[in-house]
């Protein structure tokens, strides 16, 4: 098999505030995934749908990284005040990469923003801020010093793919005020936090693999966390079973 190549859904940002904007994602992503055998790929913002296809055309797999906050136009709200400006041409990206990927059944790992863009391109909706969800107690918005220390506990859902990973609690890092609220279409709710939370969710059957998860994994990898180890390794291992199986299927139709 060749190698597994997974892709990085890229942002913009003008870092040094020049007018030159710059493609990143942070190193912890590109870290985690060299960790785990496979290689990583930057794909650079665009609104593009031809270009997106071509990106997923190249890769085995697709992570939807963290960042900015989504235009809560996206699931009917208007903006209350603690919400940051949208970046609407990252909103627009990560949907086309979206429904690319689910066109050529690619598996999918969303990252705190990641995991709520997921949700709101199935349906969903979010709370805006923390403030609003009556339940919200612990602390989900961590500094950046640190950022591999973990704050809360999650509870994963029994017999969910988290729920196999990790039976007991599990302590994650937390860098978001917003959280889902209206469950998309076809996920499932696989870990909360102890103040009930959405932390993860999945859609996954024969044709779909798709994970989400609201803390940084990849942030706790890199430095060495050996529960993320296993969650970025098990995302591998399933990436490499769909990947063999379409290698076998392009075989059989020859």
């Amino acid at each position: 098999m060749k190698n597994i190549i997974i892709g990085l859904s890229g942002s913009q940002c003008d870092f040094d505030s020049t007018e030159f904007m710059k493609e990143y994602v942070n190193n912890h992503y590109t870290d985690s995934i060299e960790k785990i055998g496979g290689v990583p790929i930057i794909l650079p913002l665009t609104e593009n749908r031809g270009v997106v296809e071509k990106y997923t055309g190249l890769i085995d797999a697709l992570i939807l990284t963290g960042g900015d906050d989504i235009n809560p136009q996206l699931f009917h709200e208007e903006s209350l005040p603690e919400v940051q400006v949208p970046h609407l041409k990252r909103d627009t990206f990560d949907m086309l990469l979206i429904e690319s990927a689910l066109k050529k059944n690619i598996p999918i790992l969303g990252i705190c923003r990641g995991m709520q863009i997921l949700n709101v391109y199935f349906g969903g909706s979010l709370y805006q801020d923390l403030r609003y969800h009556k339940d919200a107690a612990l602390k989900h918005l961590q500094g950046m010093n640190n950022p591999d220390i973990p704050v809360h506990k999650v509870k994963t859902l029994k017999g969910s793919f988290l729920g196999k990973l990790f039976p007991e609690d599990l302590w994650v890092n937390s860098f978001h005020h917003q959280c889902i609220k209206d469950l998309g279409e076809n996920f499932v709710v696989t870990a909360r936090s102890t103040d009930n939370i959405i932390e993860a969710v999945e859609y996954i059957d024969e044709d779909h693999f798709i994970l989400g998860v609201q803390w940084h994994p990849e942030m706790m990898y890199s430095y060495g966390s050996e529960d993320m180890k296993k969650l970025f390794q098990d995302f591998y291992e399933q990436v490499k079973i769909k990947k063999l199986i379409k290698e076998r299927y392009k075989i059989s139709q020859r």
